[in-house]
């Protein structure tokens, strides 16, 4: 079979037998309830041919069966295609076949355990448009050329002084079976076209030097290239060639140095900077500000990268150098999280209709930023859409089927899932991400019921993939398993001395295992935050609470800005709701107290309510009212008002009500009537809504409340202290029969009240006096005056029954009492008894001056 390149034939024979057994490629990753068929094999490799046509290179791997399962994929550096056909072969020598195709600048064929793999290197920076196509014979992979053959035209003398355009259409080029076909269109001139374009020797000097450089610009020779240009600029710094020069010495550089860019990259840079600077209105200045810019990326210079991406679409708009822009733009909005943006961008660039290869690639972006969205069901459209356009693409782009299984995994279809991750998992044996694949395979076992085929998937994970992230991840998952009963742990620990070295196999041995033996000891490892919040939970069910909780402190004084932070905090909460509860049902009221003493970090996280509620209730008990008001101010913000219980709403209202914040307080009062009618701080609810009423001389409003405190269970004690409320009230109203009759009922139920109450007798006995009863009033604070433990409490009650003496016209017995007052020194009661007997002998001198 003859090929053609010009005039050399280029024919790589090689023989290639199967063995008898069918490929089995998928045998690893398969489960057995997994199987996998291929309808044809391969049994004979007999050539490998190129050809240069007009719009690209042909290359032909021709067998005598088709090849029916292969895979393809691309390299960007340096750019390679790599087509992966499986089959089980005996082993043969990699074979070089070295080529000088205008796109092509060689191709190997290897042998691999499952695969024969045929790898294609391209000429230039980037991966051309290919497409690639199986029939009886074998492969056909058409490469779209850069710069095509062009068909025979009249060149003008501008066009050929590099000033005019070229606008040609790409007929339809076929496969010799006449099946598949290209249709292209290069609507606009490659940008480097112009840079390298040749010249017509005109037999002066500069064109010489400008020819040579060129020539040794395409022989990528680029050390011969930078001479020839450094020399040309320097001789002719204002010539007709040197615009070109300076951009392709800058080039030249960077191909130069493209294996230490971190290096060398001030000095490239410079060049380019040169050439922008030389010629800053030149058609090359985007392409030379996007090449900076992409150094920039390369070296993670992300920040100035953006910048010079920027610039680029400042200067040029529906160019390759502007869609590149776009592209690398929305990299790095994607890497900063900045994912709207980025979304924004590819979707701009998708709109301008650039050619097939760069569409598919930003779709498949967007595609992966919408599934980071959690937009799972529109980046599964866009995915199965691309697929739709060209089944060819699932294996030209493996993310492809990948995104397919995340997504599907996301909306619950664990059975396509699978498929399309196994698929993507044998398309690319060779990714350093396959450990992460093979474990979510597994989920998608575990998540459809199917536990015995998810632990094989996880053990195969921790015996192929020793001490990855997978490999942890399937531990805690196959710990998971035996936390809810489906898995025993001698299995775990067999397989572990067997394949992995340790013998831990319980769930908390595995946390562990994990927590004390980082991947990356210099990096905050994801998975050790998982590990200890899983230990916590762990503890937690175990009723360990003490070591639950330090596991929780380890996690978030370590990793404070852990994302698993949800999570923890919801253990956290749950962990200290329990301690606090079995503490409540215990009494324990100080333990709790001093655990929150103790653990105000930890309580300043959480944001449950409940332990808050806890502790401001094992205050009440020990009396410590100000605390308790403290803990229900805490709890109060992260409840609803319908969920707020009647003992936070009354503390906190009697704490506004001492602050004179009336206003809050009834509102908070009403909303604990409202909601809790029947419970038992309802009562003191309409009461303090009563005193509140009273002190704003809303004095009708104030006897509705008392009246309606009344209507609840009550001790007699309590009733007598309400009446004497309500009496005030009605006394303000004038209402003095019924202020008399609750304070004659008040007096009668005072008895049942204990020695702290002994305010009510004074009180009781001011109702009297001031309703126009002295001798009830007398009789009272005489009974409050025999209660009274100390002497200095009993010298206004004397001082009142004084009053009520004289006002019963007992004088002398008045007198007494004042004598007896005055003669104890009190600096206040003293000279106000000293004062009425004053009064009292004028008054008596007045009525003797009268009567003579």
């Amino acid at each position: 079979m003859e090929s053609y390149f010009g005039n050399k034939t280029i024919l790589a024979m090689l023989f290639i037998y199967t063995l008898l057994a069918g490929p089995d490629y998928l045998k690893a990753a398969t489960p057995p309830s997994t199987s996998v068929s291929k309808n044809y094999q391969i049994s004979q490799m007999i050539s490998v041919n190129f050809k240069d046509e007009k719009n690209g290179t042909r290359v032909k791997v021709v067998g005598n069966n088709k090849f029916s399962e292969y895979v393809t994929k691309t390299l960007d550096s340096p750019p390679r295609i790599l087509v992966d056909i499986f089959t089980v072969v005996p082993t043969f020598e990699t074979v070089n076949i070295p080529t000088k195709s205008r796109d092509l600048k060689g191709m190997r064929v290897g042998h691999h355990p499952k695969n024969i793999r045929v790898v294609l290197d391209i000429k230039g920076e980037d991966i051309p448009r290919f497409v690639i196509s199986s029939d009886r014979e074998g492969l056909t992979i058409f490469i779209k050329s850069r710069t095509p053959i062009l068909p025979s035209v009249v060149l003008s003398p501008r066009q050929l002084s590099g000033q005019g355009e070229l606008t040609t259409e790409l007929s339809t080029q076929e496969d010799n079976d006449g099946k598949n076909s290209i249709v292209e269109r290069q609507q606009r001139p490659d940008p480097e076209s112009k840079l390298t374009q040749m010249e017509v020797d005109d037999g002066q000097d500069d064109t010489a030097l400008f020819l040579e450089g060129l020539n040794k610009y395409k022989d990528q020779n680029w050390s011969g290239t930078i001479g020839k240009f450094s020399h040309l600029i320097k001789r002719y710094p204002s010539g007709r060639y040197t615009e070109r020069a300076y951009f392709l010495l800058a080039k030249s550089y960077e191909q130069l140095y493209s294996d230490s860019i971190p290096v060398h990259f001030k000095k490239v840079t410079k060049h380019y900077e040169d050439a922008i600077n030389n010629s800053p209105n030149s058609r090359h200045v985007p392409c030379a500000l996007l090449a900076v810019g992409d150094l920039c990326f390369k070296i993670k210079y992300y920040i100035e990268a953006l910048g010079y991406y920027n610039l680029v679409l400042q200067k040029t708009k529906n160019t390759p150098c502007a869609l590149h822009a776009m592209k690398q733009k929305a990299k790095i909005l994607h890497l900063k999280n900045r994912r709207e943006e980025a979304l924004s961008v590819l979707e701009d660039l998708v709109s301008r209709d650039p050619d097939m290869r760069q569409k598919t690639e930003a779709e498949i972006e967007i595609a992966k930023i919408l599934h980071e969205l959690n937009a799972f069901r529109k980046s599964l459209d866009i995915i199965s859409q691309l697929r739709t356009r060209n089944p060819q693409n699932i294996y030209q782009y493996p993310e492809i089927s990948l995104y397919l299984g995340y997504n599907y995994q996301q909306l619950g279809d664990s059975v396509r899932a699978r498929k399309n991750l196994f698929r993507f998992y044998n398309s690319c044996p060779d990714r350093e991400m396959n450990h992460l694949i093979l474990t979510k395979i597994g989920d998608t076992y575990r998540d459809e019921g199917l536990i015995e085929d998810a632990v094989k998937i996880y053990q195969l994970v921790r015996e192929r993939y020793p001490d990855t992230e997978g490999a942890r991840i399937s531990s805690i998952r196959l710990a998971e398993q035996q936390e809810e009963g489906n898995l025993n742990t001698e299995s775990i620990v067999a397989l572990s001395r067997k394949k992995i070295g340790k013998g831990r196999g319980t769930p908390r041995e595995i946390y562990e295992d994990i927590i004390n033996n980082p991947l990356d000891k210099d990096k905050k490892d994801p998975l050790t935050h998982l590990a200890l919040l899983k230990l916590a939970v762990l503890h937690q069910k175990e009723k360990n609470f003490d070591k639950s909780l330090n596991a929780l402190k380890r996690l978030f004084r370590k990793y404070p800005r852990t994302s698993l932070k949800k999570e923890a905090k919801h253990t956290l909460q749950k962990t200290i709701e329990l301690i606090l509860k079995e503490d409540m049902k215990r009494t324990k009221y100080i333990s709790i107290i001093n655990m929150y003493e103790r653990e105000k970090e930890l309580f300043s996280i959480i944001d449950s309510p409940e332990p808050f509620l806890t502790i401001a209730r094992a205050c009440i008990h020990l009396n410590l009212e100000d605390m308790a008001t403290e803990m229900f101010r805490k709890a109060d913000p992260l409840l609803q008002d319908k969920e707020k219980p009647p003992d936070l709403l009354f503390f906190l209202s009697n704490n506004l009500c001492e602050k004179e914040r009336f206003i809050n307080a009834l509102a908070r009062l009403k909303l604990l009537i409202d909601n809790h009618p029947s419970d038992k701080y309802a009562k003191y609810a309409y009461r303090l809504r009563g005193n509140i009423f009273f002190r704003q001389k809303r004095y009708a409003q104030a006897t509705e409340m008392f009246s309606s405190a009344l209507k609840y269970p009550l001790t007699r004690c309590e009733r007598a202290i309400l009446l004497i409320d309500k009496a005030g009230a009605l006394a303000e109203c004038s209402f003095n029969e019924k202020a008399f009759e609750a304070t004659r009922e008040a007096d009668s139920l005072k008895g049942a009240c204990d020695s702290p109450y002994d305010y009510i007798y004074q009180e009781i006995g001011d109702l009297y006096l001031n309703l126009g009863y002295p001798k009830e009033a007398a009789a009272v604070f005489n009974q409050a005056i025999e209660i009274a433990k100390e002497k200095p409490s009993k010298i206004p009650l004397k001082f009142k029954v004084a009053h009520c003496y004289w006002l019963l016209n007992k004088k002398e017995d008045s007198l007494a009492l004042y004598d007896q007052i005055s003669s104890l020194n009190d600096p206040f009661w003293s000279n106000l008894a000293k004062a009425s007997i004053e009064e009292i002998h004028v008054s008596r001198e007045n009525k003797k001056q009268i009567t003579n």
